[in-house]
Parts: C-alpha cells; structure tokens; sequence
C-alpha cells in the first residue's frame, strides 16, 4: 500500500558456511554436507502497514532448500536475531537474521569430459515458495559464502576453488497470479544455486592412471636401438608394448563408471596406441629401407616420436 516502508520483491541474503564435504566418489550419486545457513533482510520478522496488518517476514516462510533424502536429512532449529537485541551482529543495513545447521545428502551431476583434468561443481539449492514478484533471493554482501580451510571429509585429490552461484526458474502453468488488473499469468519460482567448484589435482592422477601406457610408448621406443637385422626380438618387444598399453586402456576403464561420452582419458589411451602402432611401422619401413638416413638414426626416431606424442597431450590437456 502506498505509504508503507516494505517493497516489494521482498529480498531475503543468503550466505553458506561449509564445514564439511563428504563422500565425493566418482561411483557415487550424491554426496554429504555440513553446512550453515545464514540469511538477512532489511525488516524485522513482522511488518505492520500502515492498517494495521501483521505480514510475517519470518525467511523460513518464503523460500525452501532442496533435499535430497529428506530420511538421511539433519535440518537444526533456526536461531532468530534482531538487531535491537544483537547489534554487534549487523555490520550494514540489515535487521534481521536467522542461521540454522544443515547435513544432508545432495545430488552430484558428474561431468566426465574433461577427466582427469576435470572440474566438478556441487550445487546446493534454494527455491522460493512464491512468485518472484514477491520475494528475491541473493547471495549475501555482508555475509560472503565460504568454505573451512581443511576439510576433513573430502578426500585427497579434490581442492575447493571457488563458489559462486546462479539462478534458474519454474513455471508453474496451473498456478496462476494477478500481476495487474487484467492480467494473470503463470507464477514463477526462483531457484539461487550455491555452486562449490571443486578443482582435480590432475598431474598426479594422470601418472598414476597412464604410466602403464608411458611405459608401453618407452619400450616401443627404445625397438630402435635394437640392430635391424634382429627383427624378431624387436616384434617381442613391440607385441608387448601394444598389449601394455591396452592393458593401461582397460585399467583406466575400471576406474571410471559406465558412462556414453568420450573423455580426454579415452583420448590419450588411443594417443598412445596409435603412437606405439606408428613406431612399429616405422620399425619395419626401417628394416626394409635402409638407404633412408632418418631411419637409420635410432635416436633421432626416438626423439621425433617422442616429441610429437608430447605435442598432442598437451594439446589434449588444453582441449
């Protein structure tokens, strides 16, 4: 009504203290948090008009978090604070504020494309229970989203980059709202999602996953420093080395889950193949032309070989 101090969308701050990550598992769904809910407004938790109707600004009554399991869920009483009774709790214009603990389980959208150099986000959600007209959710200026130094629950590998956050929307066709006189049209939810960016420490788990196959490369490399003329020992060693490397191929399969979508992973597994295929058709033209000069420097076919197989992963890598 005109004349009140109260604007509407009313806009409710959000800000996340995580305290624990756990269960990030790429054979895993979902995974746990331990988190606290902090959120602020500009009004008390009552508003009265200038008639003299209470409209009740409680945040837990205008916008909902998403559980997943809601069984396996720990959502904490809320603790109230007014500024009149906490001031040294409100640093700007805020007058209010409710915090509350939360553990429950949340779904996690894995993104394998770019293993193992992938980078994996966490969402949390949070929707609002009626139209985005009426109420706004933000992420907090005064109260920043941020996560404890050490996470004991996440296992190593994992490194939390950043937050950040984003918004999406629902419409709701047989939910219908009065935005104007003659107006109707459907109402629509606002979702704030509270994304953890978790970064992989991938150096370290491509040597682990592709040193089989680095291996395999080496000894189709190290054929040319056997003489030519000894044709079947140079085979030997060939026929072992593709054998290595699709060993390295299904080592890497296991450790991932059945997934429809081709990964820098799988790239370098058919790198290496197709290098270690190149080397033993250069092995052979070696054998057979011996006039060329280039076939008869083991170490220069070594280093070329070597050198273009760098050349691609790191290209891979930036792909």
């Amino acid at each position: 009504m005109e004349g009140d101090s109260l604007k509407w969308p009313f806009e409710i701050e959000l800000s996340l203290d995580i305290k624990n990550l756990k269960y990030i598992d790429i054979n895993s769904d979902e995974f746990v948090s331990n988190f606290l809910v902090s959120s602020s407004s500009k009004y008390d938790d009552e508003y009265i008009t200038i008639n003299k109707d209470t409209i009740a600004l409680n945040h837990g009554d205008w916008f909902k978090i998403y559980l997943k399991d809601t069984e396996k869920s720990y959502v904490g009483d809320k603790n109230k604070f007014k500024k009149s009774t906490h001031p040294y709790l409100f640093e700007s214009g805020s007058f209010y504020k409710e915090n509350y603990l939360v553990e429950a389980p949340f779904d996690i959208n894995w993104n394998f494309r770019d293993f193992p150099f992938d980078k994996q986000q966490l969402k949390i959600k949070f929707t609002s229970r009626v139209d985005t007209s009426i109420v706004k959710l933000k992420t907090s200026s005064e109260f920043p989203n941020k996560v404890n130094e050490k996470i004991e629950g996440m296992k190593d590998g994992y490194l939390v980059e950043s937050i950040s956050h984003s918004y999406s929307y629902n419409s709701d066709v047989f939910d219908l709202i009065e935005v104007s006189p003659n107006k109707v049209r459907p109402i629509v939810t606002e979702t704030l999602n509270i994304t953890i960016n978790l970064n992989r420490e991938g150096s370290w788990l491509f040597l682990k996953l592709f040193s089989g196959g680095i291996l395999a490369f080496i000894i189709s490399c190290l054929v040319f420093l056997i003489p030519p003329d000894k044709f079947d020992a140079r085979a030997t060693l060939n026929t072992g080395a593709i054998f290595g490397a699709i060993g390295n191929r299904y080592f890497v399969d296991t450790t991932l889950p059945q997934i429809q979508v081709f990964t820098k992973a799988d790239a370098v597994n058919n790198l290496i193949l197709i290098f270690i295929v190149f080397n033993i058709i250069l092995m052979i033209y070696q054998s057979n032309l011996k006039e060329i000069k280039f076939l008869n420097s083991p170490t220069k076919l070594i280093f070329y070989s070597s050198y273009a197989l760098l050349i691609f992963l790191v290209t891979i890598g930036f792909w």
